[in-house]
């Protein structure tokens, strides 16, 4: 046998990327520049005889249940490889829930039996993509958009502002629209919906957006007509393609849109790290790959920062927007197969050894995981 046969039979084999997000589900090898497949979160129920969503579960065993059917429809349909044989980087959310993590942890070490995972969240994964000490990262994901500041690889955790502003947000006043518009009820699917916002709707520059709130409103852009197949078509109108999007950005007494949302992220930051996060702002998430969203985010940004209450307390002379490596939607991904490619990664690795002898997870809210060993409180942590 050939002297790189050899090596090749005692190299450890890459390991997966998994991202298993509200809507859509990534998956892939460590060191590629894409995912393998971009699925929706959802599986065939043999027992129901319809098609289940990942995260609909009202109790712990339905959620495992669901993780079982998902991960072998990913395994064995998409990608065909033995779990047992590659370790797994699982990207998730800071805000995911602890149920969640947990089960996915006994799904992955009991029921397929992975050698290794690695838990990474998606705000440093989107920043290592950049490779800048200093990254802002505005994720927007199906039901939240998520801001987040990481300097020198680290989390600034007491600026994370989440907002309920995601593709959801978007895709119930565009159907809000589209049934204004025709004068009725037409209850459109999910994915008919989220079809139309991707093919016709886009965001509207500040100047043409301010208008539509005034006394003499802009000329609408053209309508288009949508066929839905045996429903028939639908028209949608130039003023629903424009004004899809604008929950993102209204305000309200509680200052809850979009940019106050990236605002007040910054005033919770260090002063000094203010300036290098502003300019090394990043749009991740299958919300941002909405036309125009980032000109009227870079707008908006500057038009804010002169008015109170951000005025006094933020000094930032300019935004400027990265130009991501890969698609927005799959840039956490894309950071965690350069993670799990990397030395760091392999070192950061949960053994399945040591999950069967201590069954829980490392968790960034856990005093008792994020105190040093010799730290003055960690006695009183361990009681």
């Amino acid at each position: 046998m050939a002297l790189y046969e050899g090596i090749a039979l005692i190299q450890e084999k890459q390991a997966v990327v998994l991202d298993l997000g509200t809507d859509y589900t990534k998956f892939g090898f460590t060191g590629e520049a894409a995912p393998r497949c971009i699925v929706r979160s959802e599986f065939w129920s043999a027992a129901e005889r319809r098609v289940r969503r990942l995260h609909d579960y009202a109790t712990p065993d339905e959620l495992y249940d669901n993780l079982v059917h998902m991960l072998h429809l990913l395994y064995f349909r998409h990608v065909l490889v033995n779990p047992k044989e590659r370790k797994v980087v699982v990207v998730e959310s800071l805000l995911t829930p602890t149920l969640f993590r947990e089960t996915l942890a006994k799904v992955l070490f009991t029921h397929y039996e992975v050698s290794g995972v690695i838990w990474a969240d998606s705000p440093r994964l989107c920043a290592l993509t950049l490779g800048t000490p200093a990254a802002l990262v505005i994720n927007i994901g199906a039901k939240e958009a998520e801001v987040a500041a990481v300097v020198h690889s680290c989390v600034v955790l007491q600026a994370l502002v989440a907002q309920p502003l995601g593709a959801h947000a978007v895709h119930a006043e565009l159907a809000r629209l589209l049934d204004e518009d025709n004068g009725a009820t037409l209850d459109l699917p999910d994915d008919v919906i989220e079809d139309i916002k991707v093919k016709t709707c886009f965001v509207s520059p500040l100047e043409r957006a301010l208008q539509w709130g005034s006394e003499s409103p802009p000329r609408a852009a053209r309508s288009v007509r949508y066929s839905c197949g045996a429903r028939g078509s639908v028209t949608v109108t130039g003023r629903a393609r424009e004004l899809a999007a604008e929950p993102l950005f209204a305000r309200d007494h509680e200052l809850a849109s979009l940019p106050d949302a990236v605002l007040q992220s910054l005033a919770r930051c260090p002063r000094d790290a203010r300036r290098a996060l502003a300019a090394n702002v990043v749009l991740a998430g299958g919300g941002a790959a909405l036309p125009g969203l980032r000109a009227r985010l870079a707008a908006e940004l500057r038009r804010l920062r002169a008015q109170p209450p951000y005025a006094e307390r933020l000094h930032v002379d300019e935004f400027r927007f990265h130009e991501p490596p890969g698609h927005g939607n799959a840039l956490a991904w894309l950071g965690g197969a350069v993670l799990g490619a990397s030395d760091a990664g392999a070192a950061r690795a949960l053994a399945r050894e040591q999950y069967a002898r201590e069954p829980r997870l490392r968790d960034w809210v856990c005093l008792l995981d994020n105190t040093p060993p010799h730290h003055p409180h960690r006695a009183y942590l361990d009681i």
